[in-house]
């Protein structure tokens, strides 16, 4: 009886606390269920306190009544102030783990944007982390995660430092975030590797991304790289606490892992060497502190393998294919794939009947090593050999041009010219000339250092004092003999009618075409053209507008300070790229264009001396310019009349 007796009371009670939570969240609902509920904060924000009750219902926290989280909400209408919900009631373990973590701290300083229990979990509407609605179930977490950690790796103006770039945006585009999109709750998400409360920086030696805890990290889904990993050249080493070793992010990426079959992945085939090994081989500093050989990725880049892969060879060898992928070990290491008992094997992965002798042929050597002071050697025999010879045959070569242009000189002084062009116009033609030569040369040595030619100058003392002096010399005298040829184009009376007789028109259309249809034999009837053809009118205004935008862009990059009085800040770099690419443009129209008709043209060669004599022969005037021709046999006739 007795027994009944607290079976009922304890029933009664139970039965109590329901029908009081039920009475709280009733009550509570009368006002809170309205949508257009407000409440003015301190800080004289307006803030919205409708709660939908049908989500709160819906909760992990649906059968709580709300004083069991508000607990100084009683009464009506509330106190004026009440306290922060304190989730540490009930959760005091995630409490503790979230205070001890860089969130955490970043709240106890008074840090506005520093994410809240609610920030994660949501208010009302918080369901458990299995259930696919919350915002901390897997697929969710990295868009929760998100909503702070966009731009900057951290909300604006939180203070944090440093700060990842985009890292919410790389990790939806790598590896894990495509399977988490793809429906695979078991991808890692943000804290398979971050942790779910204790955030810890990656400083912190506790911290799961604390650099000898990363492949242990990695290794809660990926145990068996981990385990090959671990007994690695790189996992002892970082294990000793030699913290250059790599580590899985070092090769893989941090957030934007993409697989190795991507061609943006540093893990690609084609990538390895120049953008996942040589970060750190690549350090003759760091290479030189551990005791390997001076510039490995070098000799590889350079060998047949590493000029095949640049090619996009995907099947050429690269770093991996000799030393392994993540067992990778040390040459004097027995289970090494280079140690000399394996490298025959290692090589008739691709090669068949290898020799032991092959196997060596093909390894990274020393620069005291017996083979590379051999190749060295023969390397400065060649370059010695190669500018004797070549150089000799250039000289030869020249000394016979010579001998052409003079002749065809003499040939020109001995029939009948005419003076196309004036001395002032040769003179402005030679200043052209030599000043465009010296300015590109001047500036592609600046833009190509490494080029054989520029450091073959470098040796006769082509520094970049010397360099900068030619470049700006050259191009102050170019623009002289710009103005001194507008001078002459305004103002010289023996230049009247230049610039008309320069200007296109519609007539230099209809010479083309039939230019074209004479020299692919659809007409016998050579184009009668006029002092000035389409060609030479092409010629000038390239030139004048050439000089025009290099004068420009060359004065910004020269005085960039001044220009920026001027100019916004982007003058700089604009007229950086139209100054290098205008370069380019200008120059293979001179070597393209300009020279064939100068040089290479059968009627010019050896060369067309009229830009340096002013004189063309009465029959190529015929010839070439039969209108031009025309009109100064007509007043020939006429001044004879006269």
């Amino acid at each position: 009886m007795r027994a009944k007796i607290i079976y009922l009371l304890a029933g009664i009670f139970i039965f109590s606390i329901f029908i009081n939570k039920a009475l709280c969240q009733s009550s509570c609902f009368e006002c809170h269920a309205e949508k257009d509920l407000t409440k003015v904060t301190e800080s004289g924000k307006e803030i919205s306190i409708y709660v939908d009750e049908e989500l709160f219902k819906n909760s992990v926290h649906g059968d709580f009544s709300c004083n069991d989280c508000h607990t100084d909400a009683e009464g009506d209408p509330h106190p004026e102030t009440l306290e922060k919900v304190q989730c540490s009631n009930c959760h005091d373990d995630a409490e503790a783990a979230y205070a001890e973590g860089i969130h955490g701290q970043f709240l106890a300083q008074g840090n506005e944007f520093a994410p809240t229990c609610s920030s994660c979990h949501g208010t009302h509407n918080i369901k458990g982390s299995g259930d696919p609605e919350s915002k901390t179930y897997p697929i969710n977490l990295p868009a929760t995660c998100g909503a702070c950690h966009q731009d900057g790796g951290v909300a604006e103006g939180s203070g944090s430092s440093p700060k990842i770039a985009k890292p919410f945006e790389k990790f939806e585009k790598g590896v894990h975030g495509h399977a988490l999109n793809e429906g695979n709750e078991t991808a890692a998400s943000c804290n398979s590797c971050h942790d779910s409360h204790r955030l810890l920086p990656k400083s912190d030696p506790r911290s799961p991304i604390y650099i000898t805890n990363i492949s242990t990290t990695c290794g809660q889904c990926h145990s068996d790289v981990t385990e090959v990993y671990s007994k690695s050249i790189h996992g002892i080493s970082l294990k000793e606490g030699a913290f250059e070793a790599p580590t899985c992010t070092n090769c893989h990426g941090e957030h934007e892992i993409l697989s190795p079959g991507d061609p943006k992945s540093p893990t690609y085939a084609l990538n390895i060497a120049e953008k996942t090994c040589a970060p750190c081989h690549g350090l003759p500093k760091l290479n030189e502190k551990y005791g390997l050989l001076p510039d490995p990725v070098s000799s590889y880049v350079n060998s047949y393998h590493g000029l095949a892969s640049s090619g996009g060879s995907k099947i050429a060898a690269n770093c991996t294919s000799c030393h392994g992928i993540h067992n990778i070990f040390g040459e004097d290491d027995p289970n090494s794939t280079i140690h000399p008992a394996n490298l025959q094997k290692t090589c008739g992965e691709c090669h068949i009947n290898v020799t032991e002798a092959f196997a060596r042929s093909y390894i990274h050597t020393s620069p005291t090593s017996t083979e590379d002071r051999l190749a060295e050697l023969i390397k400065i025999i060649y370059i010695y050999l190669i500018v004797i010879v070549i150089g000799g045959m250039v000289i030869h070569n020249l000394i016979i041009w010579f001998a052409y242009v003079r002749a065809k000189y003499r040939s020109l002084m001995a029939q009948k010219t005419i003076q196309r062009f004036d001395k002032p116009w040769v003179i402005q033609h030679i200043t052209m000339f030599v000043t465009f030569t010296i300015l590109v040369i001047t500036g592609f040595a600046l833009k190509f250092p490494e080029a054989g030619w520029v450091k073959i100058l470098s040796y006769v003392g082509f520094n970049e004092t010397i360099r900068g002096i030619l470049h700006r010399t050259a191009a102050v005298t170019m623009l002289i003999a710009g103005i001194y040829h507008l001078f002459y184009l305004f103002f010289a009376k023996s230049w009247r009618g230049e610039l008309s007789a320069l200007m296109p028109d519609i007539s230099d259309v209809r010479l083309f075409f039939a230019n074209m249809r004479y020299h692919m034999g659809l007409s016998k009837e050579r184009p009668k053209f006029e002092r000035y053809g389409y060609i030479e009118k092409a010629e000038y205004w390239a030139l004048v507008w050439g000089t025009a935008v290099m004068a420009f862009t060359g004065f910004v990059l020269w005085f960039p300070t001044t220009a920026t009085f001027f100019f916004p800040s982007w003058i700089i770099k604009v007229s950086e790229t139209i100054h290098y690419y205008e370069a380019w443009l200008a120059t293979l129209a001179i070597v393209l264009y300009h020279m064939f008709f100068a040089i290479f043209h059968p009627e010019d060669y050896p060369i067309n001396l009229t830009g340096f004599t002013g004189k063309i022969t009465k029959e190529e005037v015929k010839e070439r310019f039969p209108a031009w021709y025309k009109k100064l046999e007509d007043k020939e006739n006429e001044e004879k009349f006269d």
